[in-house]
């Protein structure tokens, strides 16, 4: 029988009875066109992503994508880096298409490596490469994040006994300290309406009270604020806060936790912590205006652009009797 009449004959038949006895199809499951990675990543590897990325004027997300694209369509495997060392903090969220978390999936699988660790390797090796290619070191190299600095002071022993510290202006004057006295890179407080201040500060409370490392929780606004009100936010920011009920900061049992496991990550932290712990110490004492006032005096230029300073000037000066 020919092809053709073959062809003519399965057409002609009758396949109404064959048809019931085929077997269910599998339900359709529509499968997303992105997907998700989540890597942990250490503090220090994320401060090197972003500093290469604002040298090639790139988003680090969009940057750190390529390169796991660049690793599946290279036949070399991925350099098991040491990156056990570091406490890996911060989380760094890619968007991929399902096909390319499927391709990173089937090479972990090659390797027997999980595929979290093999992206995370292939960013590493590719931004080593990147930091020769633009003559750059490795940015913020020694210096801890300003939320492990605020999870250490609040972990170590304050007046009476209490870990907490009450008001952000005394949260960023203490934090102040401890970076000029560990006097690692450029810092990141600039001198500003009521002396040295950064907005990490208030950001790294923020997200450590959302993550439930400290204790009470603020409630959340389902819609966001207005112009006015971002305005008054960013106002109270910059200045003092009223001293009737100053906002507390203190760890939960959670936060404890953490602070115990970055000292447990390695000497250097273990040693950041006592060094911490010795500065609250000599600084953090039950007066508020003779902390400023002490800030004001060892750091002066900080304290140039501040509204209040010639008042720090008068009250330090009758102190001391002068």
């Amino acid at each position: 029988m020919s092809d053709q009449k073959r062809v003519d004959a399965l057409i002609d038949r009758d396949w109404a009875t064959a048809w019931e006895t085929l077997p269910e199809a599998p339900a359709f499951v529509a499968r997303p066109k992105t997907s998700q990675v989540t890597l942990r990543i250490s503090t220090r590897l994320l401060a090197r992503l972003k500093a290469v990325a604002l040298a090639e004027s790139l988003p680090y997300h969009a940057l750190a994508r390529a390169w796991i694209i660049e690793g599946l369509r290279s036949s070399s495997r991925p350099v098991n880096s040491d990156l056990g060392e570091e406490p890996q903090s911060e989380q760094l969220n890619i968007k991929l298409y399902q096909e390319l978390l499927d391709g990173l999936k089937s090479r972990a699988d090659e390797l027997r490596r999980p595929y979290h660790s093999v992206a995370r390797e292939w960013i590493e090796a590719a931004l080593v490469r990147e930091e020769e290619t633009l003559g750059i070191g490795p940015a913020a190299v020694g210096r801890p994040a300003i939320k492990d600095l605020i999870v250490l002071l609040l972990h170590s022993p304050g007046r009476g006994g209490d870990e907490a510290i009450r008001g952000m202006t005394r949260l960023q004057k203490l934090l102040f300290v401890i970076e000029q006295k560990l006097a690692v890179g450029d810092s990141r407080f600039y001198a500003y309406n009521y002396g040295p201040f950064t907005e990490e500060v208030h950001d790294a409370a923020d997200a450590l009270r959302l993550a439930g490392f400290l204790r009470g929780t603020d409630s959340i606004k389902a819609s966001p604020p207005s112009f006015v009100e971002m305005m008054a936010t960013a106002e109270q920011r910059s200045g003092p806060r009223s001293n009737d009920q100053p906002e507390e900061f203190a760890l939960s049992e959670r936060g404890h936790e953490a602070a115990e496991r970055l000292r447990q990550s390695g000497d250097a932290y273990d040693q950041l912590f006592t060094h911490i712990a010795q500065l609250r110490k000599e600084w953090d004492t039950s007066d508020l205006d003779e902390l400023v006032e002490r800030v004001y005096a060892a750091w002066p230029r900080y304290a140039e652009k501040s509204l209040i300073r010639h008042e720090v000037a008068e009250r330090a000066a009758r102190r001391r009797g002068i």
